[in-house]
């Protein structure tokens, strides 16, 4: 093995047991050239950019490298959305947030509006032309300061209109896009969701904090009444912060 390999599997080993923490700073190039007896610079760059591509370190310009900090989530999607719909029959808020009752993590949420007109994939979701005005509202989520993940909710202005979504203040905590619907008048009944994995674009894994070689979930929701689709969302969750779960009653159907 070369002695860029060796570097880099003793940095591994340094980080998986925790003797490098996540969130704090590698030393220096030069010492860890000192440490390693390694006398070429770029073959102890090699090697810490093989990790960086791995996720397990993130460069920060002008800052240094540090080990990436990973908070993972436990999600269960069919428990969440019961959970959601059940409140939104009720007309009961969750004090502290959805995503804090779902999965038992505190996190920050900073939201977004913009007005666009609905891509190829949206509109076939939506039964709609291709074009046709929409509200995306965009809600980052972030957890002790890294975001954990970016979502975005799509609908026709119509129906944010009669939703009362105007602005992000319109947003409160422990309210989801169910009870924002059954508001308006428009309950949805059913909900289809479709999980994909992919690599994210150069844009993503900025947003993201994400590896070069992390891969990310994108997931899709569309909430729909009566067969009639009336929202569409999607979400990016990096591959190493989050582990979705199903519970499924089997006697159920039975």
């Amino acid at each position: 093995m070369s002695a860029t390999g060796e570097v880099e599997n003793d940095l591994r080993r340094r980080v998986e047991n925790g003797e490098f923490q996540p969130g704090t700073r590698l030393p220096r190039l030069a010492d860890l050239m000192a440490e390693y007896g390694m006398k070429s610079r770029s073959a102890m760059d090699r090697a810490l950019r093989a990790l960086v591509a791995e996720g397990l370190l993130t460069i920060r310009q002008g800052s240094g490298i540090y080990v990436r900090q990973r908070h993972v989530v436990q999600r269960d999607f069919i428990a969440g959305l019961r959970m959601e719909y059940a409140q939104a029959i009720r007309d009961e808020v969750t004090e502290g947030g959805l995503f804090e009752a779902m999965t038992g993590t505190k996190t920050e949420v900073s939201t977004s509006y913009e007005l666009i007109d609905a891509d190829s994939r949206v509109a076939e979701l939506l039964k709609i032309e291709a074009g046709t005005p929409l509200l995306m509202r965009t809600f980052r989520y972030t957890i002790n300061g890294l975001t954990h993940q970016v979502s975005r909710s799509m609908m026709s202005t119509d129906l944010a209109q009669a939703a009362g979504l105007s602005s992000p203040s319109s947003e409160r905590p422990g309210v989801g896009t169910i009870m924002q619907l059954r508001r308006a008048g428009r309950t949805p009944n059913r909900a289809q969701i479709m999980l994909e994995t992919r690599m994210p674009s150069t844009v993503e894994r900025d947003q993201l904090d994400v590896g070069r070689g992390t891969p990310i979930y994108e997931h899709w929701r569309v909430l729909s009444q009566d067969g009639e689709p009336l929202e569409v969302s999607t979400a990016l969750v990096p591959g190493d912060r989050v582990a979705y779960v199903l519970n499924v009653d089997l006697t159920a159907a039975s």
